[in-house]
């Protein structure tokens, strides 16, 4: 292994050789070198909650189906935003290092590389006790990022560089980092998760709380004032030790292939799920929005399952909940996106637990347009929030008793090339010691029945809970 690292070391050492003459351009302004390399011989397994502890700012996302996997731990540059201008300002303090960065992601395939990763919450709100460590909108640039693509691994180091730096200073970083990663040892294999000690908010008490607030908001839908409104609710779960994250992450792959995993951490909270929602993938001008609304449980068996996939295709209420959100995104992205068109039209996505109508919006980015742009004008989407959106928003503030925090927001990542994944934080639980919260929501329209919505809630709660004994 002192081979490799050495090769490395010296790899890196001609790189910023080649690159001195930018490097020493830069004058009074910092730059970012982002370098990658081959992964070799290195193996993940047993390893992933070290990584998420190494810092108290780390993240993990992984899309099985794909065999992608993102690691990314500590931060060298950080863009925090929090209120109303957070797109915007955010916006504009990326673009400003997009001519600020030396690179040598040509050897990663389709340079899918992440470089900014985080996220952003539902709304903008003063953060209280329970989402304290996360704020409206974070996304830095990770020191060290592990990439899985297929059958390919590569490290990608990134670095703070100033005209004072020194090359010597760098490659010594390099080699300690590499030292490190290697010098972990995995842990043994365990499926070990901790047990339930107390639930909250799953009383016959709480459930006719929740089917009072349905009520007052299907006034509001014969009233005219809203279309259809997303509202949640959570449960409050004290456990009996502290979440052993590759655990959660082996069960999550193994019982939702089809959805993205994601574990992100600020401070001393984690923030873990296994979405079903594709918010936008951008890759070569073009962005894939998934439309994702309409439930129905699955059956025992076949023959059942296909049942409720024909009441669920058939029924129109979910066709209407269905369609805000495909007429949302459609309409929000014509003045930042043209070709825009439907595909998959009114499939069936189906989770181990529950089935979704599914429609795929594809488009091509208008010149000009950013990333941050696209998603200001899309998110939030009806599928989360409801329609017409300020006021669902303005409702759901009003009938809703707790902050959402991270719950429905955006979880992803993205680099200067236009490139980014971004999902909905759904199927989620905020973490911290031995306490946890899970969240779950559904969409209510006219002629929806309380007590099915309260069925639907807790069909999506079953990811997080059924972790636990």
């Amino acid at each position: 292994m002192e081979d490799f690292i050495s090769r490395s070391v010296n790899s890196f050492s001609k790189f910023l050789s080649e690159k001195e003459d930018i490097l020493n351009k830069s004058k009074s302004q910092n730059l970012v070198i982002s370098f990658a390399l081959p992964g070799d011989n290195f193996e993940l397994t047993g390893k992933i909650d070290e990584f998420l502890n190494i810092s108290e700012r780390s993240f993990y996302l992984e899309h099985p189906e794909s065999d992608f996997i993102v690691v990314a731990m500590d931060e060298i540059l950080n863009i925090t935003e929090n209120g109303d201008g957070r797109f915007a300002i955010t916006d504009k303090k990326i673009k400003e290092w997009k001519d600020r960065i030396v690179a040598n992601h040509e050897i990663i395939k389709d340079r899918h590389v992440p470089l900014f990763i985080g996220a952003m919450k539902f709304t903008v709100e003063h953060s209280d006790n329970e989402w304290k460590d996360f704020n409206d909108s974070t996304w830095y640039v990770p020191k060290i990022i592990i990439l899985k693509i297929g059958k390919e691994q590569f490290f990608i180091f990134n670095f703070l560089y100033s005209p004072k730096s020194n090359f010597n200073h760098l490659t010594d970083h390099l080699r300690s980092k590499l030292e490190y990663l290697y010098k972990i040892k995995g842990r043994e294999k365990t499926s070990e998760l901790p047990k339930i000690r107390k639930i909250e908010g799953n009383t016959p008490k709480d459930k006719k709380k929740w089917k009072q607030m349905i009520n007052q908001a299907l006034e509001s839908i014969e009233g005219g004032w809203v279309n259809k409104i997303v509202l949640a609710r959570k449960v409050d779960v004290l456990l009996s030790g502290e979440m052993k994250f590759e655990n959660v992450i082996s069960r999550f792959r193994r019982d939702y292939k089809n959805c993205r995993l994601f574990v992100h951490r600020s401070g001393k909270s984690f923030f873990v799920g296994a979405t079903p929602e594709v918010l936008g993938k951008f890759s070569n001008g073009k962005v894939e929005f998934d439309a994702l609304a309409g439930s129905a449980p699955r059956g025992k068996d076949e023959k059942e399952d296909k049942e409720f996939e024909k009441k669920l295709l058939s029924s129109e209420k979910d066709k209407a909940e269905h369609n805000f959100v495909i007429d949302h995104i459609k309409n929000s992205l014509s003045p930042v996106c043209e070709n825009i068109t439907e595909k998959e039209n009114f499939s069936v996505k189906k989770l181990s637990n529950i089935q979704h109508l599914h429609t795929v919006i594809s488009a091509e980015l208008k010149p000009g347009n950013s990333i941050l742009n696209v998603l200001k004008v899309i998110y939030p989407t009806p599928a989360i929030c409801g329609s017409p959106q300020n006021e669902a928003l303005h409702l759901i503030k009003k009938l809703e008793n707790f902050k959402r925090g991270l719950y429905s927001g955006i979880i992803g990542w993205f680099n200067f090339e236009n490139e980014g994944d971004f999902v909905v934080a759904l199927r989620s639980a905020l973490c911290s010691g031995n306490k946890l919260t899970a969240f779950a929501g559904n969409g209510i329209v006219q002629n929806s029945e309380p007590d099915s919505e309260f069925a639907e809630t807790e069909l999506k709660l079953r990811p997080i809970m059924s972790l636990f004994r």
